[in-house]
């Protein structure tokens, strides 16, 4: 390749560099939205179309306006959050289409006490309009406890403590 900045392999391994950036500020944007409480921003992170469940089979939301009905009164229940992305896979099915998984971890007030939590998402991406949305999402959590619960609940089987 030497020197040829107009290849066409160049062009597209350069757009899926741009696209991986979009969608990892798409995962920052969600944490932000849901930090916020800005249920707008929330919802516009997902596809019309959208699925968002969680891997035990607790919940799931099909399209925007579920997912704006539950997030309305899951936010109420809410005192300060903060959810940090950790890691993050991306992998490319086509120039529209991607999946991938991202871990994290959140600090959440809930009912008074100071809760936290370690998850993995489990996503497909979709650009809609130029811009890259989730269009599924799965949430599996390998903890949900009381901070205060922690050093023992993490020797549990069962560390999902709603």
């Amino acid at each position: 390749m030497s020197g040829d900045t107009t290849s066409p392999d160049l062009a597209a391994r350069l757009q899926q560099i741009e696209d991986r950036f979009a969608i990892q500020d798409l995962v920052a944007e969600y944490c932000r939205a849901i930090d916020d409480r800005d249920l707008a921003a929330f919802v516009g992170c997902f596809t019309v179309d959208c699925v968002v469940r969680h891997r035990d089979g607790v919940m799931r939301l099909d399209g925007r306006d579920a997912l704006h009905a539950y997030y309305a009164e899951r936010f109420k229940q809410y005192g300060v959050t903060f959810h940090s992305p950790n890691a993050h896979v991306v992998v490319f099915d086509g120039p529209d289409e991607a999946h991938g998984w991202v871990s994290g971890h959140a600090e959440m007030g809930l009912g008074g006490e100071g809760w936290t939590s370690a998850f993995r998402y489990t996503d497909r991406y979709r650009r809609v309009d130029g811009r890259w949305h989730f269009a599924e999402r799965e949430l599996a959590a390998w903890y949900y406890m009381r901070v205060a619960d922690l050093p023992s609940g993490m020797g549990q089987t069962n560390r999902k403590h709603y």
